[in-house]
């Protein structure tokens, strides 16, 4: 009983830890692993623990082993592998143009909340606003997969005429940024900044739609339409990037 104790106290200590780190609620965490926030909590204070299947979708979430989790290694990684997802509102000047700074913030919000709810509903985890543009990751099981129906759902509810979404895949490092006053999560990695230039570029190529990278088609365990890549030239970085446009 007395080693029970431990792993559970070693476990609800990493969890909080883990969970502390990224800077996400309770509440985000349990939407990611799709159980209640008060399944965490009693996580948390060692009251419970998660079953091997929920361990598992933590341990692929934070890209730690589940030997980390039960407190049997300290062996914790920095990045871990992702899908990240931005979007832009293509005319978003224009549009700024006929409301008060107050109209333009409350329309970006109602566009912002339901982006952020579908996102949610799939796991994924909300780092930013940027103006016109929302910048989240999937981590952890079928990253790929839960992203693009996020995606899909968007753009499916969404009926502003100038969303674009980007999803690229690879390594992140997800953390606490800027003066320890101020700080907020962010992410980073090369990634990140290619998915940046080449939403630049495709949102000035399409109206509206939605952009994906082979590495996250190519790896999908649901096979979608997609029209011939865009080429995206990247001058900043002086290469060039294929993008797959989703066919409705």
């Amino acid at each position: 009983m007395l080693a029970l104790f431990n792993i559970l106290m070693k476990t609800s200590e990493k969890l909080r830890s883990l969970r502390n780190k990224f800077n996400l609620k309770q509440v985000d965490f349990a939407n990611s692993l799709s159980v209640s926030p008060q399944a965490v909590s009693k996580w948390e204070r060692g009251e419970n623990y998660p079953d091997i299947f929920v361990l598992k979708k933590i341990a692929c979430l934070f890209d730690v082993s589940v030997d980390y989790l039960l407190g049997v290694n300290d062996e914790e990684r920095d990045t871990f592998e992702a899908t990240v997802f931005c979007s832009s509102l293509n005319r978003f000047a224009q549009k700024g143009e006929n409301l008060s700074a107050k109209e333009l913030a409350d329309w970006t919000n109602i566009v912002f909340h339901n982006m952020t709810e579908t996102v949610l509903k799939y796991g994924g985890i909300p780092v930013k606003y940027t103006g016109d543009g929302f910048l989240c990751f999937f981590s952890g099981i079928e990253h790929r997969d839960r992203a693009f129906k996020a995606v899909r759902d968007i753009d499916r509810i969404n009926i502003d005429k100038g969303l674009v979404m980007l999803l690229h895949a690879g390594e992140i490092y997800f953390g606490m940024v800027g003066h320890p006053d101020y700080a907020s999560r962010d992410i980073y990695g090369d990634i990140v900044n290619k998915s940046f230039l080449m939403m630049d570029v495709f949102s000035k190529r399409v109206k509206r739609g939605i952009g994906i990278t082979s590495e996250v088609k190519d790896h999908l365990k649901i096979k979608f339409s997609f029209n011939k890549p865009i080429q995206l030239h990247l001058p900043r970085l002086k290469d060039s990037k294929a993008v797959y446009q989703f066919r409705k």
